[in-house]
């Protein structure tokens, strides 16, 4: 499929079946310069029983079930059974999603979960990389794609059409809202959108977002929209940012 990128902050769908819910939190950091990165993810749906795993950055806090934190993996290494089905291991295995952080200590949550869905979490100090793995149950979409062949409609915007901007309130496995910001960098980036591109994504976001969760448009979303309409498909908006002087000095990468 494609490879859609996402910049904008909030809680977005990773993965959404009839059964599984796997739902991520992306936030700006200091190495992208606010554009976002994936901050934490929560994993539910009946395929769980009903519970939600929650697991983050470091720095975000302990790796929680049903929003509690887990005294079991507060410890390094370790283990915890939340079914017979589901067990959670924290270790320092895995194969790396990015090879840029071998030189990093890991800290690796590994799920291995009803239905053969595996997860595994590589938690670094403000982001974390994951990797999934599950079958294709032909119900299947999100930020990572619907697996039907089809890359042209793995695009951010149809991602959007499909489930939304964000994941609605209703629906939100994560006990509250994270605060949108919209960086300095961010808004250079939209100001180099071309101008029929940001009047199509204008348009595009309006619809999307107009009454979307019952509540009035928030206009720092509909900035993200725009924003995603217009570099979602930009693998490197980072690289390209820092190229035009639009991202400042940046802190080593922790």
């Amino acid at each position: 499929g494609a490879r859609p990128s996402f910049y904008g902050e909030g809680e977005f769908y990773i993965v959404k079946t009839k059964d599984v819910s796997i739902q991520g939190r992306y936030l700006g950091t200091s190495y992208t310069a606010g554009l976002a990165a994936t901050n934490k993810i929560a994993v539910g749906g009946s395929f769980l029983h009903g519970h939600t795993i929650t697991v983050g950055s470091l720095d975000s806090g302990d790796i929680m079930v049903d929003g509690v934190a887990v005294p079991e993996l507060k410890e390094f290494p370790s283990f915890y059974r939340l079914h017979s089905d589901a067990i959670i291991t924290y270790d320092s295995n895995g194969h790396l999603v990015d090879q840029a952080t071998e030189r990093w200590d890991r800290r690796v949550v590994h799920m291995d979960l009803p239905n053969n869905v595996k997860i595994t979490v590589m938690r670094w100090t403000n982001y974390i990389d994951l990797r999934i793995s599950m079958q294709n149950d032909m119900t299947i979409d999100g930020a990572c794609g619907n697996f039907n062949d089809d890359p042209s409609d793995d695009s951010a915007e149809a991602v959007y059409s499909r489930l939304g901007v964000h994941v609605p309130s209703g629906e939100n496995l994560f006990n509250h809202r994270a605060d949108l910001d919209f960086t300095m960098t961010e808004q250079k980036l939209l100001e180099i959108c071309s101008e029929a591109k940001a009047a199509e994504a204008h348009e595009a976001c309006m619809k999307e977002l107009s009454g979307l969760n019952g509540a009035p448009e928030n206009p720092v979303e509909r900035h993200m929209c725009v924003l995603e309409h217009c570099f979602g498909a930009n693998e490197h908006a980072l690289r390209m940012a820092k190229r035009l002087g639009f991202a400042p000095q940046l802190a080593q990468r922790l």
